[in-house]
């Protein structure tokens, strides 16, 4: 008797665990799916107070912040990184040597680095896609450009490389020095890797505006119901 209720016991157990593994499994699998999710209205929920914060921060628009993240990963939560095979050969041409430098980086900064690191540093990384070689530049370690602070750094990195373009509402030129390292060309097409990333970027900023303004409306119509009750 004893033992046939130990088994039941035993089966119980294995029982409730069983459910909890695959429930936990269920879980992880919707937030995935929602973390793939993109989309302005998506990218509102995923990175509104992020993106707040940070705009104050370095005063850099929201709109032209939001247009970005919208422009390197659809708004999405989960982002993947981008490994640029050009950029890691110009990399290894540097340390090697063999090219003097790429932008501030030279064969002494990349002395002793494993070619899994320069391959990192040859990838764009979290919602503005900022490349993992600028950490030089922003004088950090790779792993803290790469890390939960990502953001925060890569607003830097704009700030100090082309934030007076965007505090002038200079944002064609901001646009192009972000995607391409340098301002949008008087002559010929832009540079950019997709010919429509800055046209893109502005029609997204418009967007963004709209969303921005309506949502101010209902706060304000919100508060006045509020204070109408006293």
């Amino acid at each position: 008797m004893l033992k046939t209720n130990i088994k039941k016991l035993i089966f119980i157990i294995y029982i409730i665990v069983f459910v909890f593994v695959i429930s936990v499994a269920y879980e992880k699998v919707q937030t995935k799916k929602e973390g793939d999710k993109g989309g302005v209205e998506v990218s509102v929920l995923n990175y509104k107070d992020k993106v707040e914060e940070l705009s104050k921060q370095f005063d850099i628009s929201e709109n032209y912040l939001f247009a970005l993240i919208m422009l390197e990963c659809s708004g999405r939560k989960n982002v993947p990184y981008r490994y640029e095979d050009k950029v890691y050969k110009k990399l290894k041409l540097v340390k090697e040597g063999r090219l003097d430098r790429l932008e501030n980086i030279t064969k002494k900064d990349l002395k002793g680095l494993s070619d899994k690191t320069i391959k990192k540093m040859a990838s764009s990384w979290g919602p503005f896609q900022i490349m993992g070689y600028k950490c030089f530049y922003l004088n950090i370690s790779l792993d803290e450009l790469i890390g939960d602070n990502n953001m925060y750094w890569a607003v830097k990195w704009i700030n100090l490389t082309y934030g007076d373009y965007v505090r002038k509402k200079e944002y064609k030129h901001a646009f192009h020095i972000h995607n391409a390292g340098k301002k949008y060309p008087k002559k010929g097409p832009p540079k950019t890797y997709s010919p429509n990333y800055v046209k893109d970027g502005l029609w997204y900023m418009k967007k963004f505006s709209k969303i921005f303004d309506s949502l101010t409306i209902q706060e304000k119509s919100d508060t006045l119901k509020w204070t109408d009750r006293f």
